[in-house]
């Protein structure tokens, strides 16, 4: 299956739908979308990581063997749309320990920083709080983080980062 082509020219969500049937079906094709989706250009990009996400969702572990990969890519990106897809992805798994660093130093930027939008933010901070829990000493920086940036985002930003200060303060 040509993916590439197929993305080019992406009308509907009735269309998502059929390539992530097709790549549950065929798990080969979830490594191929990768591909598309760390080396190409939006559109393509960004589609391809929305049709990864969307097939690890309905059948978890796809991208088991790829949560390396993934991280390790994460910062040579360039469309947001992808990264969003890819964070949202990683919020489903624990990710290997070699890669957790890279990740949280990588989440912590994308939070701090106002060239990334709300989604990727609401991710990044899923994926901190999910490492908090198993490194305690994370949590003043997170905390410190999230009050700093809520005043300069969106009620969506604020509403999630206030849940996880109180998640926390449960530690």
């Amino acid at each position: 299956m040509d993916f590439r082509s197929l993305l080019l020219n992406f009308p509907s969500g009735a269309e998502k739908d059929i390539y992530i049937r097709e790549v549950i079906e065929t798990k080969g094709h979830f490594g191929s979308l990768l591909e598309l989706a760390l080396l190409e250009k939006d559109p393509v990009a960004w589609r391809a990581s929305w049709v990864l996400d969307g097939s690890d969702e309905l059948h978890p572990g796809l991208a088991t063997k790829y949560l390396s990969k993934i991280v390790q890519s994460l910062p040579a990106l360039e469309s947001k749309g992808t990264l969003r897809s890819l964070l949202r992805l990683l919020c489903r798994y624990d990710i290997p320990e070699d890669d957790q660093g890279l990740l949280i130093d990588l989440c912590f930027d994308y939070l701090v920083s106002e060239l990334y939008p709300v989604a990727v933010k609401a991710h990044a901070m899923q994926i901190i709080y999910k490492h908090v829990l198993l490194y305690p000493e994370l949590k003043d920086e997170l905390v410190t983080v999230l009050e700093d940036q809520m005043e300069n985002n969106s009620a969506g930003f604020k509403s999630r980062g206030i849940r996880l200060i109180n998640q926390m303060e449960k530690l």
